[in-house]
């Protein structure tokens, strides 16, 4: 009777020693699958992230370049003022010259 409790203590304890390996394996396995999980997470993110600042870039360089053709635009036109506003002056002095010699 005595032998018989203690075989079923040695079996509870196999089974409790087997209970406790197979639970150290599965806490194991979630562990290493959490990791893979939060590893793929990041690397979504990063190039989520990268997706986002190259069409920010891509949009700034677009903004950049349409503002350089409108002040381009706008510089060219003033210089063509400028040169006309110079002619006219420039005219003007060589016909009150004329004028002078003239007179």
């Amino acid at each position: 009777m005595i032998d018989n409790i203690i075989n079923q203590i040695k079996e509870s304890e196999s089974k409790a020693k087997d209970l406790i390996v197979l639970s150290k394996r599965e806490s194991a396995e979630i562990i290493e699958k959490a990791y893979q999980k939060a590893n793929e997470i990041l690397k979504e993110a990063e190039k989520e992230a990268k997706e986002m600042y190259m069409e920010a870039e891509t949009n700034a360089k677009n903004d950049v370049g349409k503002e350089a053709i409108k002040l381009e635009k706008d510089f060219n036109r003033k210089l063509e003022e400028i040169k006309n506003i110079s002619k006219s002056r420039e005219e003007k002095a060589i016909e009150q010259i004329v004028q002078r010699i003239i007179d």
